[in-house]
C-alpha cells in the first residue's frame, strides 16, 4: 500500500518546539514524506477530543495514509504505543482510547505493539512522540512491515462513546463535544436526525431552550439565534448563527438533552 502521507494531531500547540522536532525526525528518516497538520490545538491531555478530531479528519485523506495521534498524558508508562493497520489506513499513538472511532469505523486488520528499539531514536520517558511513534511512521512510510516494529497487541484501551437512548416518545442524547465556533456537536448520527425531521411534531429540548425543526444551514435563523442541523461531522448540532450555542446556552461536553414527540 502506498504510504507517502504522514498526518499530525497533536496537543503539543505551535510555541515550544515539540512539534519541529517530532517533523525532524519523520523527514531525517524519510526526506520524501508528506507530513501534515491535522491539528496541534488539542487541549493538553484531552484524550476524548483527539479521538474526536481524528474521527473527523482521517477519512478524508488518500488511501494509505498514516495517521500519527500524540496526546499522551501516560507517556512513560507501561502502556502500549500502538500500530494499526486497517483496510484503508495506518495509525500510530499511545494506547490510551484516541483511536476509539477507529475501532468502531474502521475494519481493522492489526494491531502491533511498538516496542522494537532499532525503530526508536532514544526513549525519552517525556517524549515518545519524537522518539517511538515519529520513527515508526517514517520507517513505516518506506515500506518496512508492520511486524518488524514490535508483537501483536491483543488487547485495547476503548473510551465509552455514549449511544443515544430511546425511551418511548423521548430520544436522549448527549454532547460529545464543543468545537472553536461554540457549537455543541451531540451524538444523534444523520440516520437518527432524519428520522426525527420525518416527524411532524416534535421539539428538541436543551436546558430551558426549545427547538421545534432541524434546519439546514447556519444560516437560517437570526445572529445569534439558537437552531439544530445536521454538521459536517455527520452529527446532529446544537448551534447559533454566528454566535456560540456554548455561551448562550451555558453548555459544554457530557451535558444531555432530549427530543420529545407528540405523537
Amino acid at each position: 500500500m502506498n504510504r507517502k502521507i504522514i498526518t499530525l494531531t497533536t496537543d503539543f500547540g505551535t510555541q515550544a518546539g515539540y512539534l519541529g522536532a517530532v517533523k525532524g525526525v519523520i523527514l531525517k528518516i524519510n526526506p520524501e514524506t508528506r507530513v501534515v497538520d491535522i491539528s496541534h490545538g488539542i487541549e493538553p491531555y484531552d484524550v476524548w477530543e483527539a479521538a474526536f478530531v481524528l474521527r473527523n479528519s482521517y477519512r478524508f485523506f488518500p488511501q494509505g495514509t498514516i495517521h500519527m495521534v500524540v496526546v499522551d498524558p501516560g507517556v512513560g508508562s507501561a502502556r502500549q504505543a500502538l500500530l494499526i493497520i486497517s483496510d484503508n489506513f495506518a495509525f500510530i499513538g499511545p494506547d490510551n482510547g484516541v483511536f476509539s472511532f477507529v475501532y468502531e469505523d474502521e475494519k481493522i486488520l492489526k494491531m502491533i505493539n511498538t516496542s522494537n528499539p532499532r525503530y526508536f531514536i532514544g526513549k525519552s520517558s517525556t517524549f515518545h512522540g519524537r522518539d517511538v511513534f515519529a520513527p515508526v511512521a517514517a520507517y513505516l512510510s518506506l515500506g518496512v512491515k508492520p511486524e518488524e516494529f514490535g508483537t501483536e497487541a491483543k488487547e485495547c484501551l476503548k473510551l465509552k462513546i455514549p449511544s443515544p437512548e430511546v425511551e418511548g416518545k423521548i430520544i436522549k442524547g448527549e454532547i460529545l463535544w464543543v468545537d472553536r465556533f461554540g457549537n455543541l456537536i451531540t451524538n444523534l448520527d444523520h440516520n437518527l436526525v432524519n428520522k426525527v425531521g420525518s416527524e411532524k411534531d416534535f421539539q428538541i429540548v436543551i436546558g430551558k431552550k426549545i427547538i421545534k425543526k432541524i434546519s439546514a444551514s447556519y444560516y437560517e435563523g437570526r445572529e445569534d439565534e439558537i437552531l439544530a442541523l445536521v454538521g459536517s461531522s455527520g452529527f446532529l448540532e446544537i448551534s447559533a448563527n454566528q454566535g456560540s450555542a456554548e455561551e448562550i446556552l451555558k453548555k459544554k461536553r457530557g451535558d444531555k438533552f432530549r427530543i420529545e414527540f407528540k405523537k
